[in-house]
């Protein structure tokens, strides 16, 4: 079921459509009925797209990967994998994709097991990808929500939509007029910092997004002292993966991966030090709330 909100004080369309196991939003500074078409398609692209990457799906192209072991991919997730990989060496192997069942087990609530793969088992030969180790289940949750999300805003934008925001489950892909993003405190439902973007997207991976009894069961799989990460990028496929790359890199590897990718970016540790990479401290327009 489709909910449709519309408001003309901050836009003049909002829809809310069943994506990602809820709900993706599309807030559009354009007319209902010029847009009203084109949203549909849009949706229709979401649906092909999610069709795609989606784990819990057993018929996805990505669940027939990871059970007949070899399969002629799409374009899209070719693109999308590849990305991935280049990440995962650029991270060491600390941000690895391979590791699917366990992130199936530890949604479950169940012990992860000893899962003896990585991202180095997966292979891409033209457009075949191969998975040469029997351990390995390919997620791309960490980057994929921002891919779909990226490119429906090319497509609105194709469509002559010239300024809106689509919110992927709290991920955000921004294009045409300056919107103001809050980000939530890690602990607590106050917002830490509103910043101010335009053209770009924003991305928050947390512990407290997704658990099981306790943040220390979160749905992030080999979280080392970073509770909350918001990065913003030209492009919110990088901001997604990179929000999560933060989480589960050491000190050292994220520093260098940061340095190197040069995004704005803030972190919140365990115990709610906040740190700030490639002059995010300036995008931000209020004062930090209580962070206690």
């Amino acid at each position: 079921m489709i909910d449709n909100m519309y408001n003309t004080d901050q836009h003049a369309i909002s829809k809310k459509y069943p994506l990602f196991g809820t709900v993706m939003g599309f807030y559009l500074d354009a007319d209902e009925t010029f847009s009203e078409p084109i949203l549909n398609d849009a949706y229709s692209l979401a649906l092909r797209l999610q069709k795609i990457f989606n784990l819990y799906d057993p018929d996805s192209e990505i669940s027939t990967l990871n059970n007949d072991r070899h399969i002629k991919a799409s374009a899209e997730l070719l693109k999308v994998l590849r990305i991935a990989l280049k990440l995962c060496e650029s991270s060491n192997g600390e941000y690895d994709v391979s590791l699917g069942k366990r992130f199936l087990e530890r949604k479950k609530g169940q012990s992860s097991t000893n899962t003896k793969c990585s991202y180095k088992d997966i292979e891409i030969s033209g457009d075949v990808i191969m998975l040469h180790a029997p351990d390995v289940w390919i997620d791309l949750g960490s980057i994929a929500k921002g891919y779909i999300a990226e490119r429906l805003a090319e497509f609105l934008m194709e469509q002559g939509i010239e300024s809106g925001y689509i919110d992927a489950r709290g991920d955000l892909a921004i294009f045409g007029d300056e919107r103001e993003v809050g980000i939530q405190h890690p602990r607590n439902d106050t917002i830490i910092h509103t910043i101010k973007i335009k053209d770009k997207g924003v991305a928050t991976s947390g512990d407290y997004k997704q658990y099981v009894n306790d943040y220390s069961n979160s749905h992030i799989l080999n979280q080392k002292d970073i509770i909350s990460a918001t990065v913003v990028a030209d492009s919110i496929t990088y901001a997604d993966a990179y929000a999560t790359i933060l989480m589960v890199c050491n000190e050292k590897v994220r520093e260098g991966m940061m340095k190197e990718a040069g995004y704005p970016a803030m972190i919140i540790d365990k115990h709610l030090n906040i740190k700030y990479y490639n002059g995010f401290e300036k995008l931000i327009i209020n004062e930090v709330v209580d962070e206690t």
